[in-house]
């Protein structure tokens, strides 16, 4: 009884110390693949900047492509939480549209371009799940909330809703272009503000364009 008890807590001991070492792992790679992308670090950066041994992180995953896997998944799953717990707080489908735009793009701003290229190019399942996130539950909120604003009286009645979702998504994949829009020349916030008054001002109605208007007065960076 007592060598199964010690058994069992040995187990439970090894449980843990790998699930810790996972998510050291995986915080670790997160920050070099936001930054670097992820072509450009091996396993062996991961494991220099852990300060762990190669062996130790193939116990955990067989592979790099593995490590990219899991935290694109979680990375999604964050997103779809951001954007919820937007849409939770009571607002008017003009600021919704806001928020949600200043919500994914601060994100996207935190992320190097070449994160986007090497997802494409080498990691096709991360890549499908940010292409779920955007195709699925992005596309589906947005047109929720335009449809909304087409309602109250917000938005112009005449909007061709699923054309307004491709040019809402293109935009914010264009707020990250830094070859389009470099950065010496468009603070964040210079950025921000124009990005949302091509999102609004063309298709807002005097109700919705008076909304934005007083959000922009109200310094749009306190919506985070």
């Amino acid at each position: 009884m007592v060598q199964n008890g010690l058994k069992a807590l040995l187990l439970t001991q090894t449980a843990m110390y790998n699930s810790e070492n996972r998510e050291k792992i995986l915080t670790c790679a997160e920050n070099l693949f936001r930054k670097y992308g992820t072509r450009s670090i091996s396993m062996d950066d991961i494991a220099h900047h852990l300060n762990m041994s190669k062996k130790t992180i193939y116990e955990s995953f067989a592979n790099k492509n593995e490590i990219v896997y899991h935290i694109i998944t979680v990375l999604r799953k964050r997103l779809e939480g951001l954007v919820a717990a937007t849409l939770d707080k009571p607002a008017n489908p003009v600021e919704q549209l806001i928020k949600i735009f200043i919500c994914i793009t601060s994100m996207m701003r935190e992320t190097s371009p070449s994160l986007i290229y090497d997802l494409q190019k080498y990691h096709e399942n991360g890549w499908q799940i940010l292409q779920e996130f955007r195709d699925d539950f992005l596309t589906s909120k947005i047109k929720d909330i335009v449809m909304a604003g087409i309602k109250k009286h917000y938005f112009n009645s005449t909007l061709d809703v699923n054309f307004y979702v491709v040019f809402f998504l293109e935009v914010v994949r264009l707020s990250n272009n830094e070859k389009l829009l470099p950065r010496e020349k468009y603070s964040e916030q210079a950025l921000t503000i124009n990005l949302i008054d091509c999102l609004v001002s063309g298709v807002a109605t005097e109700k919705g364009r008076r909304v934005s208007k007083n959000l922009k007065l109200n310094n749009l960076q306190n919506l985070h």
